[in-house]
């Protein structure tokens, strides 16, 4: 990026009370404590300075991608060229109006399940535990339990690579199983979640639950979707890849559908030790294992991750 594009930049998120760092090294903004810097890193606090930002970067011809918590991520120690964004300020604020919560995309779902358990609503519970941002959450369909957000969402206010702002009603939604809820290209700006009233499960013990089953060394959460009838953890389990080390990467013997960071591992050494899986488990099952953390930098223009 030219000195003249990061003062074009620097200005426009300076007007409108975002923060930017450049060469900003996103391992310390990733669950998994991997990856290489960004060109520039900017917290965007409203809908105005994320329009700004698009706009100068569109001229430009930088790629931005929003990154939230970074929690499903596995980023090149290359880093990313362009600019990677964090939602913050109107982006973080929740609210509660009879039996709906309307949340910004910078809000954290493990809040979300707070807020309705607060409120006396139900229906959310399964979000409790989960480290990632809605706006991450609505590009993986994230869930847990037997349970999406796409069985709450009722709309979804996005932006677009143009500028355009718009509502998209449950009915317009892909609700498939870990696929993104919004289309390809947009970007999430907050959501409206609609609950029941009534006692919900206790967030807490939901929380304990997971301590219990998953590694608490980083990693990105469950690395690769589950197929039809089984788990990703139960078929590696199976081929006897629990616990398997590359280099400072490693299969967790805690959840085998888990690759942890053991401490300074590169992307190389988790990006090979994922191939491993998949082609052992394909050889041995027949079942190809898809990836649910997403690899970056990947060939896409825009994003938007937990």
């Amino acid at each position: 990026m030219s000195e003249a594009w990061q003062e074009l930049i620097s200005k426009a998120v300076a007007e409108s009370g975002g923060e930017i760092v450049f060469n900003e090294p996103l391992a310390r903004h990733t669950s998994f404590r991997i990856g290489g810097p960004a060109d520039a890193l900017v917290i965007i606090k409203n809908r105005k300075g994320l329009d700004r930002l698009r706009k100068v970067c569109l001229e430009a011809g930088l790629r931005i991608i929003v990154l939230g918590r970074g929690t499903n991520v596995l980023i090149s120690d290359q880093g990313i060229r362009g600019v990677v964004v964090k939602l913050e300020g109107e982006f973080s604020q929740v609210e509660v109006n009879g039996n709906r919560i309307f949340a910004g995309a910078g809000v954290l779902l493990d809040r979300i399940a707070e807020v309705a358990e607060l409120n006396g609503l139900s229906g959310a519970e399964f979000l409790a535990g989960i480290p990632g941002t809605v706006g991450g959450g609505l590009m993986s369909n994230a869930g847990a339990f037997g349970q999406s957000l796409a069985d709450i969402v009722q709309e979804i206010e996005v932006m677009a690579g143009d500028g355009n702002v718009r509502v998209l009603k449950r009915a317009e939604l892909n609700a498939g199983y870990r696929q993104p809820l919004i289309p390809t290209g947009c970007w999430a700006l907050a959501v409206v979640l609609e609950l029941s009233k009534g006692a919900a499960r206790k967030g807490k013990e939901i929380r304990a639950e997971r301590w219990r089953k998953h590694p608490t060394a980083p990693s990105a959460g469950s690395f690769f979707k589950n197929p039809a009838l089984t788990s990703a953890g139960k078929l590696i389990e199976q081929c006897g890849l629990k616990g398997l080390v590359l280099g400072k990467a490693a299969v967790s013997d805690k959840h085998a559908n888990f690759i942890i960071n053991l401490g300074d591992a590169r992307f190389v050494e988790v990006y090979e030790l994922t191939q491993i899986i998949k082609a052992t488990v394909e050889e041995m099952t027949g079942i190809e294992l898809d990836e649910e953390v997403r690899v970056l930098p990947d060939s896409g223009s825009t994003g938007d991750r937990r």
